[in-house]
């Protein structure tokens, strides 16, 4: 979250002789994914505030439409948006995308249930015999998949994080990867206090969570959007530095 408050400051800075007489608009997929991504919070969350100064700063008007997250990335492929946020990298995906970031940068915790503390570990094989859950759909990192599809680890995915939650607090998996800002929000609003007390997170990060804005390969233009919105990025970057 650090991350993002930063490269907003530094956008503001640039806002002021960037923005033309008429916008061209960009059309942006996106999820719910509080404090992120939030049809509700100001900005449209932390994620949706800065890539919507990004946008800014490099000439264009952000709009954005919430939908399921699946239906975003490939109504996105298919060049029905301009862009979707915001995802993490893979390299399978620059066929049909241009990544633009990072958009965000925060560490991924292991939620647990507070009876059952998670051993001490350091790499993710170390995890032997802890049933994690995962949300269907969501990047984590290739080194999480192949240690699953390997079984070297064991994961269970879900539709949601809500699920995965409820699952954790029911014994049915013994650890959940969110963001801790992520992890927060979906707790204080989906679960009672007696339930949030049940719920602890373990300090050895999973991995680091680096979100993109995927820019469809199939829309007109799509090189030079995706160019002028990296460009507005970097520009971001040096002027925080």
């Amino acid at each position: 979250m650090k991350f993002v408050l930063l490269v907003l400051a530094a956008l503001a800075v640039l806002l002021t002789d960037s923005r033309p007489g008429q916008a061209e608009t960009l059309r942006i997929a996106t999820g719910e994914y509080a404090p992120y991504t939030d049809s509700s919070a100001p900005g449209g969350g932390a994620v949706n505030s800065t890539v919507q100064a990004i946008a800014e700063a490099a000439g264009f008007e952000a709009e954005f439409d919430y939908m399921p997250w699946m239906r975003a990335l490939e109504m996105t492929r298919m060049g029905r948006f301009h862009a979707s946020s915001y995802w993490g990298y893979q390299a399978a995906r620059e066929e049909d995308f241009w990544h633009v970031g990072p958009v965000m940068q925060d560490p991924i915790l292991l939620f647990h249930r507070a009876d059952a503390p998670l051993p001490d570990w350091e790499q993710l094989p170390d995890l032997q015999g802890v049933t994690i859950g995962a949300v269907t759909g969501y990047t984590y990192s290739d080194d999480f998949w192949q240690l699953a599809d390997s079984g070297q680890i064991t994961v269970e995915t879900a539709q949601s994080d809500e699920a995965n939650m409820r699952k954790l607090l029911a014994g049915r998996i013994d650890a959940f990867p969110m963001t801790s800002q992520s992890g927060e929000a979906l707790l204080a609003t989906l679960f009672s206090d007696a339930e949030r007390q049940q719920i602890r997170t373990h300090p050895q990060p999973l991995m680091v969570s680096t979100g993109y804005l995927l820019v469809s390969r199939n829309t007109d233009g799509a090189e030079a959007i995706a160019e002028a919105l990296q460009n507005a990025l970097d520009r971001a970057e040096l002027a925080r530095r």
